[in-house]
């Protein structure tokens, strides 16, 4: 069963919701039911049906509200030249995934204040609406118009991956860099999220959950980033396994089983004439028969990389793709295969030649 499904484009985005969204839109309508105005429609002198829909009509929009706000952060993110694979609404309010967040920081400040200045938009002019003096629809802009400003302004904490974070990131990395700005970025935001956090414990266990949400994503976006400092460093041709073994369409199951135990690679490229036409791996032979051809099982649709790629475009890919290797392609010829357990290889290596770099550093005498 999927987590998740489409409901369509907007300006060209792909737009999916996480189930959760429905449980939440549940709890919140229930929750603004029983809240006082203007955060919810306890206190009014209306029936309960009215307030029933007002609820959740309520609730609804405040989504549309997160919609819109992560639509910005789209549709700017796409005039600064950042891909946008799409955007998702789930338990904690929305996503907007973009590919690559640019590393200039004017780029990165513009792209991240966008949401939270169009959810104060939103909030300014519901605001006005509720000022009209029409019954019900007084009291659901006032509540909407509240909401927005809260979502605004809670986004704009500096904490990773809240828009405050990316906006402070952003700003110290006019001055020191982006891999340090991530880093006290990212170490003021697992600070934010403890004390929301303690916070919570006093005033509302849901402050623990987001503030959990906020640790995590703070602590995501540090390792990615020290990842990517890393590995795009590294070219695919200097950690490859060159001349891997490959083997023909008519390989069968059995065989590749025993070439699994003998030389306990897990993956192989399938080549006919020269040419790459797919990969087997542990995967597909788990559930063949030993006399299956490969032909009929391999993976045909095969995602390779170059050999003057980074190490970072193979991580990437492997990501994005949930796969285990890649085969190095060189024009038409397999020249090599790069495995995540080469990637991981290659992260410790560096990392511990940059532990020796920074301690001959500090015990160099001074002059």
């Amino acid at each position: 069963m999927k987590s998740s499904f489409r409901i369509g484009k907007i300006a060209g985005i792909e737009v999916d919701v996480h189930i959760t969204l429905f449980i939440v839109l549940v709890i919140f309508s229930y929750a603004l039911y029983y809240t006082p105005y203007p955060y919810g429609f306890l206190d009014l002198p209306y029936g309960g049906w009215i307030r029933i829909v007002l609820s959740i009509a309520s609730s609804i929009s405040l989504f549309l509200a997160v919609l819109f706000h992560e639509l910005s952060h789209s549709i700017i993110g796409r005039r600064r030249g950042v891909k946008v694979k799409g955007i998702i609404l789930f338990i904690f309010g929305g996503v907007s995934m973009l590919e690559d967040m640019p590393k200039e920081p004017k780029k990165e400040i513009e792209i991240a204040f966008a949401g939270p200045l169009l959810s104060i938009l939103l909030g300014v002019v519901f605001y006005g609406i509720s000022l009209i003096g029409i019954p019900v629809l007084d009291e659901y802009s006032r509540v909407f118009s509240t909401y927005n400003f809260v979502l605004a302004f809670f986004n704009l904490i500096p904490a990773f991956p809240l828009d405050g974070g990316r906006i402070l990131r952003g700003v110290l990395a006019k001055r020191m860099g982006f891999v340090n700005a991530t880093r006290i970025a990212a170490e003021t935001g697992k600070m934010m999220a403890f004390m929301i956090g303690v916070f919570g414990l006093f005033v509302n266990p849901w402050l623990i959950i987001i503030a959990l949400f906020i640790y995590m994503g703070a602590n995501e976006e540090e390792k990615i980033v020290m990842i990517e400092n890393v590995l795009k460093r590294v070219k695919i041709m200097d950690i490859m396994s060159h001349d891997p073994l490959t083997i023909s369409p008519e390989t069968t199951v059995g065989e590749v089983l025993g070439m699994m135990l003998i030389h306990k690679h897990l993956g192989y490229p399938v080549v006919e004439e020269g040419k790459l036409v797919g990969i087997v791996t542990l995967k597909d032979v788990s559930s063949a028969s030993e006399d299956t051809p490969v032909s009929e099982i391999m993976t045909k649709d095969v995602v390779t990389i170059s050999p003057l790629s980074s190490a970072f475009d193979a991580f990437k890919l492997m990501n994005e793709r949930k796969i285990g290797r890649l085969p190095v392609v060189d024009g038409d010829r397999v020249v090599g295969i790069v495995s995540r357990t080469d990637l991981m290889r290659t992260l410790e290596i560096i990392g511990i030649q940059e532990t020796f770099k920074e301690v001959r550093r500090i015990a160099k005498p001074s002059v």
